[in-house]
């Protein structure tokens, strides 16, 4: 049976997913691998952070940014520059995406805003995020300003995500629990809501900067008026 042939798990079932070849390792083994990378990440990060500061906020904080760095950059960057040939690969990371698939197709058939969307997730966020993590972890002013432009930007390619689907009456979704609201909702959901918390205290920052900067220009100009 030629490869084009073979029957696939994606929605919808008349999809055409050329070259496509069944993942060698179990969907328990390909999730086991995924988060056993993705809590290793976290582990590290959590031992660096925690040697600088006791503060809980920026121990989250910065144990997010160096999970984004490698979700984006690696996991994401790998399916940017591979989703010619990922429905075929027999790699961990195609297992990874060919799970994943299953509550959403686009990702099996190069669909053209998927791949734009990764390939500006992996090139801009991933870097992005290791530097905001650099910035947290020595307490630099800048880190606020970075993180409300990797947050902004992960909140709206997240929404765009989730609408495109919406729009189309989730055409490419299976309808499995596991895969329509843990995979497709539950893995996304974090994007959503982590960027609005940083977006808000970041913002916050920013803007009671900005009002002191300006009240002191204020005092400023009010004493040499004074003297004039």
């Amino acid at each position: 049976m030629p490869a084009s042939a073979i029957p696939h798990p994606f929605y919808p079932l008349g999809l055409s997913v050329p070259n496509y070849t069944p993942s060698q390792i179990t969907m328990i083994e390909t999730l086991a691998i995924f988060f056993s990378f993705v809590f290793a990440a976290m582990a590290v990060a959590s031992f660096l952070i925690t040697r600088k500061t006791t503060d809980t906020a920026t121990r989250l904080l910065f144990v997010w940014w160096v999970s984004c760095s490698m979700i984006h950059g690696i996991v994401e960057g790998y399916f940017a520059f591979t989703n010619g040939t990922i429905a075929g690969d027999q790699t961990v990371l195609s297992a990874v995406w060919k799970e994943y698939a299953m509550s959403d197709s686009r990702y099996m058939t190069s669909d053209p805003f998927v791949v734009v969307m990764e390939g500006f997730t992996a090139v801009l966020w991933g870097p992005l995020s290791m530097i905001a993590a650099y910035l947290l972890y020595h307490s630099h002013p800048s880190r606020h300003l970075l993180q409300l432009i990797i947050s902004c930007g992960q909140l709206y390619g997240l929404l765009i995500y989730y609408g495109t689907e919406i729009f189309e009456g989730f055409a490419h979704a299976s309808p499995a629990f596991l895969h329509f609201y843990v995979y497709f909702w539950g893995f996304n959901f974090p994007w959503f809501v982590i960027p609005l918390l940083v977006i808000r205290s970041s913002g916050s920052v920013i803007i009671k900067a900005c009002t002191e900067f300006e009240g002191k220009g204020k005092a400023a100009g009010a004493k040499k008026v004074k003297k004039n």
